[in-house]
């Protein structure tokens, strides 16, 4: 319809400007008589009317406003979202040829010569024209010098953009030796080609650390564009389906429902979807958000669990239905949400979908909201329900809000840690149990997996606030250890309380050696939660340095909670009878949000004492996300990134062995360490150290070999192994203050890169292929 209606369009345009005559000029008027009596004139000339009445038929137009001919434009939402999206490519584009022009021309003018020296020794033929393509792109983006910036669909440059706030990075307080040597290339001698692939992985994810970030997009890519009469028209699963799988969970809870909805009661879900099939008044988006949220999980419960492989194809077809129509409703939201109880249940279980997503910066959005809704709601200061008296329905009211409450307490908790941000909630300002309540409509087991949960999110938001915090890296190290101290035995407490639901579940049979179909999802949980203790411990013992003269700068309980974590994570991995889908679910909760900190105390490790069992321990961890990775772009994102790190310690534990009879592998050792270090997984050297190295390199200016390492490195001089400091190594004469302060400015950078690794998985990955060079080194 919109297509005639267009080429109509285009017809009466060709027709009015037909013979040349301007646009207006063909069009004709009623005659003044007609006008004057307002009748129909049919504009021919005499008119009918007037010769009818047998008079004389003028036209003069007094009066009258020219008809302006107007183009119809006519585009569609679809063609709108996909102009949308090659704008924000184009964009992006601009941005990048903009950072080479900055790049390009940062350069210091002794490494610009030293460069150009090595280039005429390399090429003599070399001529200006290798010169204008700078010029070019200076021409596509405009030049800042001269004050001309690209068009961009923005009203403003997307380099002003404000960048999203990850918590402070203490990475700018690296030296301005660091610091220069990454804006130049990196060793000029000759490598192999896992060597150079290993070198330029390690310079993009520094790169994109030291990039301003932007907010992250927010759209979905199933999302579909709303019908102009509203969620009404989207397609839903057929309701007779939807309301056998009603009846079976009236019956029985299934699994996954019974953790993802713990808030919602199942009578308030059915009623929910009542409202939306048969509807007989209008619903709201949360109703629609809450009916979809709640199918996804239980269509794709139902779908692991079919016999056969076409009722479970259905069952998924049902699924992704729904999760288009969530998708659609969540691009719909307002920024003002209903302060409602049902607003609640569709961000929190919005919020839950993101994390399946991996959009952790969504979810932290719409939890917030959420967080909002019940602090207006009062939802943090319920009565308790033991002495207030109250009637059953109020207990179970009151259950209800508490359980919205709680899940959105652990969401806080856990995004809050995981991207070095304070949390919304105070646990000072919370007055009521930290359990869940006796009339929620969940197994005690469960319930008792639940208050566990509710136990390790208080103890994270405390690692985060008296660990990580800006405050606690300010307190006195003998402060920050024993508050990690108390942390790790409130750890330890929940791990025993963990370990005893392990033995009942044992002895009730409902682990996966009983032959029980849950016996499996039940397995894994437990065993997930076991790999989060470990991880978690591993983290708190992070804050706790190492005794002194120790080999490693993490101290043995940390490598040995890191070591535990892996191991345990493996183990689930090779859970018998677990189908995809869930082994996704397992990664995306346990590896990507918790966030998983061990395999980067592994590679640490490995870097600084050449481990070859915590390197096996990596490829192993490498290997047991690669048989999801089709499924999950986040866990394919994720284990491209591992793999850059597992083959850059292998690299590194190689060259550092070289050393001693290669000279050029010494330099390439520097490489990685400096790269490293920029991302805070390398000691930094200790300030009279450094004064020393400096020292030596002023005094050692004249010596022909030191000349030969600054040319290679760019006009730079390359940091002398005398300088080096061992890792976790202080020597007896520092200044305890001075020792104090190093460890914490590690602490504080350590835990900022860790950040940044496991927040690439919102990154643009696209141009980042570790495989092509792991094949060359024989890597998984």
């Amino acid at each position: 319809m919109d297509t005639e209606r267009e080429a109509s369009g285009e017809r009466d345009a060709a027709e009015g400007n037909a013979g040349g005559l301007s646009p207006g000029a063909g069009l004709k008027r009623a005659c003044d008589q007609c006008r004057l009596r307002k009748i129909r004139c049919d504009k021919e000339s005499p008119c009918s009317n007037c010769r009818t009445a047998n008079r004389s038929c003028s036209s003069s137009g007094v009066g009258q406003k020219p008809k302006e001919q107007r183009q119809r434009v006519l585009i569609s939402a679809q063609y709108e979202r996909k102009i949308d999206h090659f704008g924000t490519r184009l964009t992006g584009i601009e941005k990048m040829l903009r950072e080479l022009i900055v790049i390009s021309q940062s350069r210091s003018p002794s490494s610009e010569s030293s460069l150009a020296g090595a280039g005429a020794n390399n090429n003599s033929n070399a001529s200006p024209a290798s010169e204008p393509p700078v010029a070019i792109i200076s021409d596509i983006v405009g030049d800042p010098d001269r004050g001309e910036m690209p068009l961009d669909d923005d009203d403003g440059n997307d380099d002003e953009m404000d960048s999203a706030f990850e918590g402070n990075s203490s990475m700018a307080a690296q030296t301005v030796f660091a610091s220069e040597f990454l804006e130049n290339a990196v060793t000029q001698t000759s490598l192999s080609p896992s060597m150079e692939s290993a070198l330029s992985s390690l310079r993009q994810i520094v790169c994109m650390q030291n990039r301003k970030r932007t907010n992250q997009d927010s759209r979905f890519p199933n999302a579909k564009p709303m019908p102009r009469g509203g969620m009404r028209e989207l397609p839903m699963p057929p309701s007779p389906v939807v309301v056998g799988i009603l009846r079976d969970i009236k019956n029985e809870l299934p699994e996954t429902f019974t953790l993802m909805c713990t808030f919602i009661a199942v009578d308030d879900f059915i009623d929910c979807c009542r409202r939306v099939y048969f509807a007989t008044e209008d619903y709201s988006l949360a109703t629609f958000i809450v009916v979809n949220a709640g199918l996804f999980y239980l269509f794709q419960e139902k779908a692991t669990r079919a016999d056969e492989s076409h009722q479970a194809e259905k069952l998924l077809e049902y699924r992704n239905l729904c999760r288009d129509n969530l998708e659609t409703a969540l691009m719909a939201l307002p920024l003002f949400m209903p302060a409602r109880k049902e607003s609640i249940e569709a961000l929190l279980l919005a919020a839950s979908y993101a994390v399946e997503a991996s959009r952790f910066t969504l979810a932290w959005q719409l939890n917030s909201s959420a967080v909002m809704i019940c602090q207006t709601l009062g939802y943090h200061r319920l009565p308790v329900n033991a002495t207030s008296g109250a009637s059953a329905n109020d207990d179970v009211s009151n259950d209800t809000k508490s359980a919205l409450f709680w899940f959105a307490y652990m969401l806080d908790k856990g995004l809050s840690l995981r991207f070095g941000r304070s949390s919304m909630i105070q646990d000072y300002d919370i007055a009521i149990p930290k359990r869940m309540g006796r009339t929620i409509n969940v197994a005690d087991f469960w319930k008792e997996m639940l208050n566990l949960w509710i136990e390790h999110a208080e103890v994270m938001g405390k690692a985060y606030e008296q660990l990580y915090s800006i405050a606690a890296l300010s307190r006195p190290p003998e402060q920050r250890i024993e508050s990690a101290r108390q942390l790790v035995e409130a750890i330890k407490g929940i791990a025993r309380e963990n370990d005893e639901l392990i033995r009942h579940a044992r002895e009730t049979g409902k682990l996966a050696d009983s032959g029980k179909r849950d016996g499996f999802t039940v397995t894994l949980m437990l065993r997930s939660d076991e790999a989060t203790y470990w991880a978690s411990l591993c983290l708190i013992y992070r804050a706790i340095p190492a005794a002194p003269g120790f080999s490693s700068t993490f101290n043995p309980e940390c490598i040995e909670a890191a070591r535990r974590a892996v191991e345990v994570h493996l183990e689930c991995m090779q859970i018998p009878g677990l189908s995809h889908f869930t082994k996704v679910g397992y990664l995306h909760w346990t590896i990507l949000y918790a966030p998983f900190i061990p395999f980067i105390v592994l590679f640490c490790h490995v870097i600084e004492t050449s481990n070859m069992q915590d390197l096996d321990r990596m490829d192993h961890f490498v290997a047991s996300l690669s048989t999801v990775c089709s499924i999950s772009e986040a866990i394919d994102k994720f284990n491209r990134v591992c793999q850059v790190l597992c083959h850059v310690a292998r690299l590194y534990v190689e060259t550092k062995a070289q050393q001693q009879q290669d000279q050029d592998m010494m330099l390439v050792g520097h490489d990685f360490d400096m790269y490293l270090s920029q991302l805070g997984f390398m000691p930094q050297q200790l300030l009279h150290d450094q004064q020393q190295g400096q020292q030596q390199h002023a005094n050692s200016n004249s010596n022909p070999a030191h000349q030969q390492r600054q040319h290679q490195h760019g006009g730079m001089a390359a940091p002398d192994a005398a300088a080096a400091v061992t890792p976790g190594v202080f020597n007896a004469d520092m200044p305890a203050g001075l020792i104090d302060a190093t460890q914490t400015a590690q602490l504080g950078n350590w835990f900022s890169g860790h950040r940044h690794i496991m927040n690439l998985v919102e990154e643009d990955l696209s141009g980042f292929e570790p495989r092509i060079w792991t094949t060359m080194t024989g890597g998984p």
